[in-house]
């Protein structure tokens, strides 16, 4: 009996938990930002339009995936390499993060 109420217990939470994931990946792809800001009826020539903050937004992911392909390729521990994923979404304009990039060499490929 005990068991058998164990295993339903499991099975309704390993449903519940996949279904959270899959809704969390069907959300991912639209960016939302305000539409009015308190700022905006004080100094409305001073804010951007709603059009400009998606597409900053979306800038500012782009940049974010390419600096973490970047990181994910480096030969470095583990730990440093979380580090570095951490500062990219929390700090982007960390010291640590500044250096590590500074230090990269690029090597081109067929370039004349």
């Amino acid at each position: 009996m005990k068991k058998s109420l164990f295993r339903g217990i499991c099975l309704v939470l390993a449903c519940a938990a996949s279904s959270t994931a899959l809704r969390a990946q069907e959300n991912e792809k639209k960016h939302e930002v305000t539409k009015y800001t308190i700022m905006e009826r004080f100094e409305p020539e001073l804010v951007l339009t709603p059009e400009e903050r998606v597409q900053l937004k979306e800038e500012r992911v782009a940049e974010i995936s390419k600096t973490k392909e970047i990181v994910d390729t480096l030969d470095i521990s583990e730990r440093k390499r979380e580090k570095l994923l951490n500062d990219i979404l929390k700090k982007p304009y960390s010291p640590r993060l500044s250096r590590t990039m500074a230090k990269l060499e690029f090597e081109d490929g067929d370039i004349e």
